[in-house]
């Protein structure tokens, strides 16, 4: 009995001793992979539950401010101009917006539902309140637009 122990004890050392030296770690020479696939991949922006394999998402169509849009909301809003319309539409594609995702049809959603993504949207991006109006100037208005053709 006494040899099993022995023997067991020593297994144990042996088992110990194995798992705490430190190994010298080999250096792995990885392939770089190629730059296409990255880029395809990392193109499909959104999780669907298909790892980016899926066809890539269309393009967002962009709908720059118009005299149109500057009549319509000039009818609600007397102070706007095409000014504060092309800061609404950089913001949007090209500014605080972009910075944490692509930029939507403003199609996508209704008039309530974007004052609603703008106020939440605007604190995340930290722009001003004059900022977020231009941002909400420029969608409502181009909106408008745009169903009157």
């Amino acid at each position: 009995m006494k040899t099993i122990l022995r023997s067991s004890v020593l297994v144990l050392i042996l088992l110990i001793y194995a798992c705490t030296v430190k190994k010298p770690v080999q250096q792995i020479t990885q392939t770089p992979a190629k730059k296409e696939v990255i880029e395809q991949v990392n193109s499909y922006n959104n999780f669907s539950g298909n790892l980016g394999f899926a066809a890539p998402k269309p393009a967002v169509k962009l709908y720059p401010p118009n005299e149109a849009a500057l009549t319509i909301i000039q009818k609600s809003n007397s102070n706007a101009s095409m000014e504060l319309l092309n800061q609404g539409y950089k913001l949007y594609t090209a500014g605080a917006c972009i910075h944490c995702h692509e930029a939507r049809d403003i199609n996508d959603f209704n008039n309530l539902q974007w004052g609603h993504i703008i106020d939440d949207m605007a604190i995340k991006a930290n722009i001003t309140t004059e900022e977020k109006n231009a941002v909400l100037n420029y969608i409502v208005s181009v909106k408008i637009a745009l169903s009157n053709k």
